[in-house]
């Protein structure tokens, strides 16, 4: 389901809504983003970089972090346009 989400994210959602047990798998890039936090927390205490290599991490970082909350707002519009839509067939 991950990985349908993440090349076919129409059809997957689509297959969410006809089997609403796996709903919260829509909510796993928020999970990704915890984690990502928590990665750059630990890597943080555990290596001191200082210099280019520092801006290179906080850029990789900050565009993980961007692509990772459009993404979750697109998945939410999907969920939320189908629900809508089965509201209005029904």
């Amino acid at each position: 389901m991950l990985l349908g989400l993440t090349f076919h994210p129409y059809r997957s959602i689509r297959e969410t809504i006809r089997r609403p047990v796996l709903v919260p798998v829509i909510f796993s890039p928020i999970m990704a983003i915890v984690l990502l936090f928590i990665a750059a927390k630990v890597g943080s205490l555990i290596i001191s970089i200082y210099g280019r290599e520092r801006d290179l991490v906080a850029i990789f970082l900050s565009t993980t972090l961007i692509s990772i909350i459009f993404w979750q707002a697109l998945l939410i519009y999907f969920f939320v346009s189908y629900l809508v839509g089965v509201g209005k067939r029904d």
